[in-house]
């Protein structure tokens, strides 16, 4: 089975494209990438002959259907025009990365497109694949809970995970990119409409970019953290303190921000130090316009409903919440390996104190709980033709709903 992938970056090569390489059966067949060093790096990792390399994704899809199944992980603002190419040149089997588009009329045509000429795209809401959010998907389903009343769910993107992406990164910039609803969260709109179980009604959006302004940076601080700024220890997002320290969560940043894979601690400052790079910049003197936070609530046409609270400001990146039914409730955070269940009115002796049931989740690897390798797994079936629950699918038709719920609150803003 034969796999070709258009954007030859972190998801396309490191993430989906390793993992399906590793699956018995599997070859990466062919690779586009607009940089010549990462198509290079790639193709060597996947043994993809010269004349299957392609650094023009106008040569790429002229080149017709190259294999079974096609990857797309371009940036964000690319994803529409790739996968109408894709449809177009004949692709039947698509995963795309997420977000599909912050205009919700591409998003409708794709899922049109593909409706209309066969084409299964699943959409890399990874997190539905993963067994910590399953879980939660089955216990709501069951009705170990009774019926399902509200859903509050916090995303906390961890403030050094955010100065790297989206203050100095990619996603810095809402015309290079999205804004932040979809760049980060449209994963977590996913869950949301699939733990609901029903279409959007109502959705109200509050937030904004807050700190990552000129007008708060310290006294004296430099336009870039390596040209003698003063902060440089003391400053919280200095990039001493998030790409030199080996103990730093940003150790997978470190490619992004130097482009050298495994890095030493001189050819970090070399690269941080060149005026052209990003990831040097004081993160209070970038060209940065994305939210720095934001809080949605949403009514869906079941009656049930749901608020999601997205913040820069965390120690740590990972997500809570809290699913409320009419006969218990389960709390989560996915940083730990289970959940509590409460059964309202369960008994844990005669005084009547509450019982709590801790259920234990057991990932199937590390990529985002497990996600990562569950949709890969999902995706060969795909092509496969073998049978996958539908409920268990981030099917192009489902992430136009999530999709639908941004819009809706982005239109409320």
């Amino acid at each position: 089975m034969d796999v070709a992938i258009i954007g030859a970056g972190s998801r396309g090569v490191n993430v989906y494209g390793s993992i399906l390489y590793s699956i018995p059966g599997v070859k990466i067949s062919a690779i586009c990438d607009i940089s010549q060093t990462k198509l290079e790096e790639a193709s060597k990792l996947f043994k993809v002959p010269p004349k299957m390399q392609f650094l023009s994704e106008d040569e790429f899809f002229e080149a017709g259907v190259l294999a079974d199944g096609l990857i797309i992980t371009s940036q964000d603002r690319l994803h529409y025009r790739h996968c109408t190419r894709a449809i177009d040149a004949g692709y039947k089997k698509i995963l795309l990365e997420k977000p599909v588009s912050d205009d919700i009329n591409e998003t409708q045509e794709i899922n049109d497109l593909a409706k209309n000429k066969g084409v299964d795209i699943l959409v890399c809401h990874v997190l539905r694949y993963s067994a910590f959010y399953g879980t939660i998907h089955e216990l709501i389903k069951s009705k170990k809970i009774g019926e399902l009343i509200a859903i509050n769910h916090e995303e906390n993107i961890g403030y050094w995970h955010f100065a790297h992406s989206y203050v100095r990164g990619n996603w810095r910039n809402i015309k290079d990119s999205h804004p932040l609803l979809y760049a980060k969260t449209c994963h977590d709109f996913d869950l949301l409409f699939w733990f609901a179980n029903s279409k959007v009604k109502n959705a109200k959006s509050y937030g904004s970019l807050t700190y990552f302004k000129p007008q708060n940076a310290p006294a004296g601080s430099t336009e870039r953290c390596l040209d003698g700024c003063p902060h440089l220890d003391s400053c919280a997002y200095s990039v001493k303190n998030l790409y030199f320290d080996n103990k730093s969560p940003l150790s997978w940043g470190l490619y992004h921000a130097t482009g050298i894979n495994h890095p030493s601690q001189a050819e970090r400052y070399n690269a941080l130090k060149k005026n052209d790079n990003p990831y040097g910049r004081c993160v209070f003197k970038c060209d940065n316009d994305a939210d720095d936070h934001r809080s949605v609530a949403i009514e869906f046409e079941n009656g049930t409903t749901a608020t999601l609270t997205v913040t820069a400001y965390s120690k740590d990146c990972h997500r809570r919440i809290h699913v409320v039914g009419t006969h218990g409730e389960i709390l989560g955070d996915d940083s730990k390996n289970y959940l509590i269940v409460n059964i309202f009115g369960e008994k844990k002796s005669s005084l009547f104190k509450r019982k709590t049931n801790k259920v234990k989740i057991r990932a199937l690897g590390a990529g985002h709980l497990g996600g990562d390798l569950g949709i890969c797994r999902a995706f060969v079936k795909l092509i496969k033709g073998q049978h996958i629950d539908p409920d268990y699918l981030t099917t192009i038709d489902v992430t136009l709903e999530g999709h639908k719920i941004i819009a809706r609150a982005m239109e409320s803003d």
